[in-house]
């Protein structure tokens, strides 16, 4: 299980804050699952915010001992996350490719009072290949990417739950995590 708590959640004076961290490979789906949770939870009034962590990372140059500007999206995190929080948000939905425990850790850093759940989305490889070409004119980096994190996420199994999103639209993807996280049921 990788259902991770902050340190800071652990003494009773902080935030408790449920954070969704949504993973999987490239192009199976997070960033389009993300906002379709989101989507839902708003109609259901529930207050809260989403961000795409490698997005709020995106710079140039990047630094040589960090190619993917990891420190920076955090950073950009946990300023995000003070804002969202003086606007009335509770809760928070993260999508990126987890790879390692490291990254939650980070985020718990970047987020006060954090309670994440990993729900990792799955698909096979051929589909997430097609979604792939789909949405990329030179695809090429992408598939090899997604091919890698798909070998990684099965092996290193850091996620609370996998949803197989084959077959289900972006909604039913979107309600079922809602329904395995618990969130669903909540107001």
């Amino acid at each position: 299980m990788a259902h991770v708590r902050s340190e800071e959640a652990a003494d009773s004076t902080s935030p408790h804050v449920p954070v969704l961290l949504i993973t999987g490979p490239v192009g199976v789906g997070k960033t389009t699952t993300a906002d379709a949770v989101s989507y839902l939870l708003a109609q259901r009034g529930i207050r809260h915010a989403c961000v795409d962590l490698p997005q709020i990372g995106k710079a140039f140059p990047v630094p040589k001992n960090d190619p993917w500007n990891e420190e920076l999206s955090h950073r950009n995190l946990a300023s995000m996350w003070q804002n969202f929080q003086a606007v009335g948000a509770e809760r928070l939905i993260v999508s990126r490719a987890l790879e390692s425990r490291s990254g939650l850790r980070r985020i718990t850093e970047a987020v006060p009072g954090a309670e994440i759940t990993v729900v990792r989305l799955r698909a096979p490889l051929t589909v997430v290949h097609r979604r792939i070409r789909v949405r990329n004119p030179q695809p090429e980096w992408f598939l090899n990417a997604a091919s890698e994190l798909s070998q990684t996420m099965e092996l290193h199994a850091l996620e609370d739950f996998v949803v197989d999103n084959e077959a289900m639209s972006v909604d039913e993807t979107a309600k079922a995590v809602l329904d395995l996280i618990g969130w669903a049921a909540r107001g």
